[in-house]
Formats: C-alpha cells, structure tokens, sequence
C-alpha cells in the first residue's frame, strides 16, 4: 500500500479493530503518518488532546512531533518518550510508589531524579571503595569506571527487559563458557555492589534511570488507585519495534482500555537492543485482533540502495550468495589509506568537493561507529575554512573546556574552602587571560598572586607590566571575591547558587555572554542533579561540593537542551557528524553519507562485556543457557545488518565509504562487514582503491 491510500485508510478509521498495526521499513513515511493521525484526532475528530497518548523514542523525536503542533486547545498535551512519561508519571503519585515499596525509607512529595553522571559517579566511587576496602574485582582488568559503567548499564537493561536484578549476576556467570568458583565470586562481587548501590538510592527516595522504570513497573503500573491512564481513549506509538519490554507491558495494558490504538512497526528494526528494543517480545504481546497497513514507499532514497542493502543482507548471511548491484548505483568506497589520518584528510577534500558542487551543508552526513574527536576536529577546522559550522549530536565539549564555564570552576574555588581541590598554574592562567582579556605571557604574571584562599594585591612592578585597565579588573574581582567570602559567614549557600550569583554578577558583563546562557544552564542543572544524588547516598570524607568540582574538571561533559538540538536542526549551513543509532532515531535524512572507519569493528559492538551483557539479560532469554562467541557474532551481525538497511533507506543521492588499516590507537584492523562492501562493489564493476594490494 502506498502513503496516500495508508493516509485515507488511517482518517477513515474504519476498522472493526481497535489495534491497528502499521508496518513499513526505515524512510516509508510511518512517522509522517502517525502524527497525521495525532492531528486528525484532535482537528477533525475533536478528541481531547488530554485523551490521546504519544509515545515516541527521544528528545530528536520530541521536535519532529512538536513543530508543526499548533493547537487551539486548552487539554494537556500528552505525547513524550516513554522515559519522560513515567518520570511524570512517579512524580505526580510518588505516595502510592512509597506506600508500596517498602525499599524507600523516606517520606517526601517528589522522587529525586539522579542524573546520569551522578549515577556514574557514584558508582565508580562504591566500585573504587569496594576494591580497596573488600578486595573485590581482583581478576578483572578494566577499570573502576568501566565496571561502574557495566553495573549501571546492566540495572537498566534488566529494569527494561524486567528481570529481578537479583537475577543480574546468575544470568551473566551461566552465560559465560568456562565457570569456576573464583568467576562466580565476581559476580557474587557484582550483586553485592549492585544491591548496595539500589538500597542507597532507593531508601532516601532517589532513583536513576534504570530504577525509574523498576518502580513504575513494580509499584505504580498495577496499583488499582493508579488511574492516570484510564482516560486514554486512543494510543499511538511511533517505533514500537524500538520498544523495551517494560514500555510493552504499558503498551499492551493501555491498548485494552482505549478505543483505537496506532502502532508503527519497522519489520527490519529492533536495532537499540542495547536500549532494551525486544522485538520478540512484541511479536509474542501481539496475540489480540489487529488490522495490518503495510507500507510500501520509500521516500529517502531511491531503488538502487534499496538493492545493494538487500545484497549486502543476503552476503552477509549466506557467503555463497552473488547477486549482484547495478553499475549505476551510487556508492563509492576508499580503502586505500594506510593511516587514519590520511582517511580523516580524504573525508575532509570530500566535503569540501561535495560542496563546491553545490550542495549545501545540510545534505552531507558524517556517520562514525564511534564519538571521533579527531574527525570533529578537523571538521571544525573545515568548517571555518569554508564558513559553515557543524551540527555533533553527542555529548558537548567537557565543561571545563568551556572558556566561559572555566572562570566559574576557578571562582567557587577561590570562594570556598575547597581543602581537596588544587587549580593549577595553567587553571589560573586561563583565568586571568579570559577574565582580564590578557595575552598569555601577562596572564602568566598573575597566578602567583592567586591562592585558594583568594586573590592577593598586586606588587607595583607587576602592575606596571600588566597595565592599568587589567588591574582594575583585577581588583575588582579580588573585591567581589572577598565580599562573597564575608556574607558566607552569616549564610550557606550551594555551590549552584554561587554558580548563578557568579554568572550574573561577574560573567554577565563580558562580550558574548548571552550567547552561552544554555551552557552555564547546564552546568548549574548538572551540580543541582549530582550533588542531590551524592547526598541521598551518603557519601563520606570530602564534600560533595568538592567531589562536583572533582567531576567537572575531569571527564565531566555537557548535553544539548532542547532548544539547542532544535535550533541545529534548522540549520542549513551544518554539517552533520553523528553516531548511526543517532541518526536512525533522529528523524534525520541527507542527501549524502559519508560512513567513516568502516573496517573498525565497532561497527559491529559486542553485546558481551567483562561484567556486562544485554542480550542474557533479556526477559526471553533463557537465565540457565550459554551464551557463545556463535550466538554474539549472530547477534551482532544482525543488528549490523539492521543499521545499514535503515541507513541506506536514507541515503538520497550518494554514499561514500572509507576506512584505513590501522586504527586510531594504531592497530591494525580487519572487518567482515568491510570486506563483504568491497566484495559487491568491486563486482558491479567499480573500481575499489586499496592501495598496494
């Protein structure tokens, strides 16, 4: 079935149904249809916006389904993630959550809601002292925080999949090949640190984002007096293929109270598995009556990579398969780099080509297996060469990074008796340049003259060499510092409060300053969020001030707010470099791709980890079975297989490919995935560039 017919069928509604079940493939217009129907419902149908539910995947999607929204209604809007739906959720009837889990030994109004790098933080400390206390993890080489990250990443794959965690660990040790007393111990390890993380959260009323979904699934989801989804009248779900397992059980429970319920479905998705998608679950929750609308278009792409995604598909699975492409289609693959640098060089003189041809920034992406620093460098460079900017979709720059973020750090420290914190000369140094608008050698003069305690005067043959106006500015932060200092003696104040008092009082009137209000929004977010969380859990020794400050001038990063991945999105002149899982959820399409590192295997990430693995933890799999290297490479491929077929499907006009033989930490790499690509187009008849071989 075509759009148009999908488009009439979905407005005529009717169905003798109430499920409808809408399938199509990656770029077939399901998106476009389901918010067709939102606004149907609500223009033509006159339902109440406060009667309808959305879901949709992310903060990317968010502005997809918001742009065009203009409604003259005066209902609650009810359309978010399935992630910001419970957070609501839990907070308007947190009393019935306490009442029921006897785990939470507080009584307040509100969850707190840990953040993300709290939680890490965190659990990275319990890991650390647990190492040094308790001797735990001795057989495991990676890192304090690479266990941590694998302990929070497994509480949420098991709250999504709805596994017990006390399950976590028995499900990792039977997976495993080879099992002796000394690896059951670790994972005894893992519970213990795991439960003690929970336990702390949970009784003083916190919860992060895996505990989120336990407590709505566990305490909320059932409770007779929970009535907030009994006057959902219709339901829709964009991406139900993405869906967790916990998600569905709300789905599934909805769709038997409502009058129709719309679930969009890619038969090829499933991708986020790392993020809980279960499309096996769905298929086994989808036992009632539906009715099919099956979409055939492709709007994103044209037939040629419909071809080679299926080609590529068929090679991969069967190594005696030669279908082969047309000549003509449209991708291009570069394997002739020895060194990374000259495959990041090439793909810099290719944007730079592909737009002296005419394209505009916006029609090109950048698409890495992974969060590439030196591609975004060179990009940036580019970028200003040419006079066009760059759209990343991760994380932002680490805040310290932030030239206007950096006088705060240094600032709470001169105002505060931070006793473990100790800024060095290049700390001060960047200081008195930024805040005093000095060159380097002069800025250097000054952090003699900065302690912890404060700023000291200034001898007179330094202020003959700095000049007039810098010792004016000088001063008057020497003076603004003390006065801080003194009204502290008769109040506290938190350190986010400084943050605020210091942005407004002394960065406010620097140039430019407004133009990074949203940065200096997100650090004083990030210190609220994790210095609460530290506090609900307790944390000895140093201060959590003190440990914030700690984080921040380590790996601690920024993310974009709404506005800011809004305002990206419109922009014409950015180039996009993105991760593939970002783009695929993003509702972003280009004209160009550029797929970069293609025989690195992260194209290809292991579902198994040292202490983690997403796939055993799955509410299907079966907690007593073994999980081979047979079933994670099948595992991986098939998720790979996904991405590409979805990627391609938004490939408009050409797709280039490089990769290079050694890899950014100089090793040399191989790829299946690469050598099937040079494989089918060196069989259409294009020439494939390899260097010496």
């Amino acid at each position: 079935m075509n759009y148009t017919q999908a488009h009439n069928k979905l407005e005529e509604n009717k169905f003798s149904e109430k499920c409808i079940l809408v399938k199509g493939n990656s770029a077939s217009g399901k998106t476009t249809l389901a918010i067709s129907k939102y606004m149907d419902l609500i223009e033509n149908k006159n339902i109440k916006s406060s009667n309808i539910l959305c879901l949709f995947m992310n903060r990317f999607q968010n502005i997809t389904w918001t742009k065009d929204m203009i409604f003259n209604t005066t209902s609650e809007i009810r359309k978010s993630s399935y992630y910001g739906f419970i957070r609501r959720e839990l907070s308007l009837y947190w009393p019935y959550v306490t009442q029921n889990c006897k785990e939470i030994k507080i009584n307040i109004l509100k969850p707190e809601f840990a953040s993300f790098d709290a939680t890490n933080y965190a659990m990275k400390a319990l890991v650390t002292h647990f190492r040094k206390s308790k001797g735990f993890f001795q057989d495991i080489t990676s890192t304090s925080s690479k266990i941590a990250s694998d302990l929070i990443s497994n509480i949420n794959n098991a709250a999504l999949s709805l596994v017990p965690f006390d399950e976590i660990g028995t499900r990792l040790y039977n997976s495993l090949e080879i099992n002796d007393f000394l690896v059951k111990e670790t994972y005894n390890q893992l519970d213990e640190v795991t439960m003690y993380y929970i336990s702390k959260l949970l009784s003083n009323g916190a919860c992060d984002y895996g505990l989120s979904f336990y407590l709505y699934n566990n305490y909320l989801l059932h409770d007779s007096r929970y009535t907030s989804i009994n006057n959902i009248k219709y339901l829709i779900v964009d991406d139900i293929d993405e869906a967790s397992p916990a998600e569905q059980e709300l789905v599934f429970k909805i769709i038997n109270k409502v009058d129709n319920a719309y679930l969009f479905y890619n038969p090829s998705g499933g991708m986020c598995s790392y993020y809980g998608a279960n499309t096996d679950y769905f298929k086994s929750k989808l036992n009632i009556e539906y009715h099919e609308i099956t979409l055939d278009d492709h709007f994103c792409c044209n037939d040629d990579f419909i071809k080679l995604a299926s080609v590529i598909d068929n090679r991969a699975h069967n190594s005696y398969m030669h279908e082969r492409i047309s000549e003509d289609v449209p991708a291009f693959i570069d394997m002739s780099s020895q060194l990374r640098a000259e495959m990041v060089q090439k793909i810099m003189l290719k944007i730079e080509e592909l737009l002296n041809q005419g394209l505009k920034p916006k029609d090109i992406a950048i698409i890495c297996p992974f969060n590439d620093f030196i591609i975004l460098y060179e990009l940036h460079k580019k970028a200003k060469e040419l006079n066009i900017s760059v759209m990343e979709t991760s994380k932002k720059d680490r805040f310290i990074d932030n030239e206007y973020l950096h006088p705060l750090i240094v600032l709470s420290v001169l105002c505060n008796d931070y006793k473990s914190i100790r800024l060095t000369n290049e700390d001060y140094k960047n200081f008195f340049s930024f805040m005093l608008r000095l060159d380097p050698i002069r800025s250097s003069l000054l952090y003699p003259f900065a302690k912890e305690g404060g700023l000291q005067d200034l001898s007179a043959d330094i202020e003959d060499r700095v000049g007039s106006e810098a010792v004016s500015k000088y001063n008057e932060l020497k003076q603004w510092i003390q006065s801080y200092k003194v009204k502290l003696i008769d109040r506290t104040e938190s350190l986010g409060e400084f943050f605020r008092n210091a942005f407004s009082q002394v960065l406010a009137r620097l140039p430019k300053v407004k133009e990074h209000i949203e940065d200096y929004i997100g650090l004083y977010e990030s210190c609220e969020g994790f210095i609460n969380t530290l506090d609900k859990l307790e944390f000895k020794g140093k201060s959590c001030e003190e440990r914030f400050i700690e984080f921040i001038r380590g790996e601690g990063s920024g993310f974009y707010s709404m506005n800011e991945i809004q305002e990206m999105l419109l922009d014409n002149n950015s180039i996009v470099l993105t991760s593939p899982y970002t783009y695929l959820t993003s509702n972003l399409s280009s004209k160009v791709q550029i797929w970069t590192d293609i025989n690195s295997n992260v194209w290809t990430p292991r579902n198994a980890g040292e202490l983690s693995n997403s796939y055993v933890l799955k509410s299907n799999w079966n907690s007593d079975d073994m999980y081979t290297e047979k079933i994670e490479n099948k595992n991986g491929y098939g998720i790979l297989m996904s991405v590409v077929n979805c990627l391609l499907r938004k490939c408009k006009r050409e797709l280039y490919i490089y990769g290079s033989e050694y890899s950014l930490s100089g090793f040399q790499q191989e790829s299946k995935f690469a050598d099937i690509l040079i494989e089918i187009l060196s069989e259409r008849g294009e020439t494939i560039d390899r260097g010496d071989e």
